[in-house]
């Protein structure tokens, strides 16, 4: 892997974006994974490198949030927990598995966030009080599958948290939002350490995209406590959902026509 000075530019800014999104929406895997394959690396090495922009714009964004008073972090803890213990099993697995080809199960997986939150609109735009908020046994442990997909691949992973904790749990979407921040913090550093003890990681690669990720991450966690968070939370979701859903099925698509 050559890094002329534009591939570095290239992986910065898709570091800037995937900080950004995490911070505000979730998805930035989207921008991040697809760029770091691009520039050579395997589909093993480039899911395993891209814990690093994750983790540190989890970090920023958690830290922006933090210094605004936005987490609340007993049930931060609480929600960190099961996801992180299931980031763990999802990054061991990933370690074993085979690496076929997981484009149709990453579509399916990404048509189910999009209807979710298209047929949910409302619920997610509403803003109960968190006092109402329940986590027991099932949303537990929904908090632990969510968890092993994030371990796994963590490509949307942030979208099914934030459904879970609003959904199920009851949240409301901006507190929701901050606490998906501080668990995605969490899960992220689990993963990437095993990652790391089986060497899959790529660290020139995953540091130069890290430099952007902090600089979107602080700037995300801004947008993510303003007045209209709301709105830019759901916008931003469907937004990249959707574009996600084109691009692996144009993929799939090509891919079934070449070897028709």
């Amino acid at each position: 892997m050559a890094l002329t000075p534009e591939i570095i530019a290239i992986v910065v800014a898709a570091g800037l974006v995937c900080g950004f999104l995490n911070a505000v929406a979730s998805s930035g895997s989207a921008v991040s994974l697809p760029v770091l394959m691009s520039i050579g690396l395997h589909a093993v090495t480039a899911n395993a490198t891209n814990r690093v922009p994750v983790l540190v714009g989890a970090i920023a964004a958690t830290v922006g949030l933090a210094r605004s008073g936005a987490i609340p972090w007993r049930r931060a803890l609480i929600v960190a927990t099961p996801i992180s213990l299931g980031a763990a099993i999802g990054a061991l697995l990933s370690q074993h598995i085979p690496g076929h080809d997981l484009r149709l199960v990453v579509v399916g997986a990404i048509v189910i966030a999009l209807g979710l939150i298209l047929t949910n609109l409302k619920r997610l735009l509403d803003t109960p009080a968190s006092d109402h908020a329940r986590i027991g046994w099932k949303q537990i442990v929904l908090l632990f599958l969510v968890g092993i997909w994030a371990g796994f691949l963590v490509l949307d992973s942030g979208t099914y948290m934030l459904l879970v904790l609003v959904l199920a749990i009851g949240l409301p979407l901006v507190e929701a939002n901050a606490i998906r921040c501080f668990a995605t913090l969490a899960a992220a550093a689990v993963a990437m350490a095993i990652y790391a003890d089986h060497q899959s990681i790529d660290w020139t690669a995953g540091g130069i995209m890290a430099l952007g990720s902090v600089i979107g991450g602080l700037l995300g966690a801004r947008l993510a406590i303003s007045p209209q968070a709301r709105r830019w939370i759901v916008g931003l979701l469907v937004m990249v959902i959707v574009g996600e859903v084109v691009h692996l099925s144009a993929g799939y698509l090509a891919t079934a026509n070449w070897l028709a």
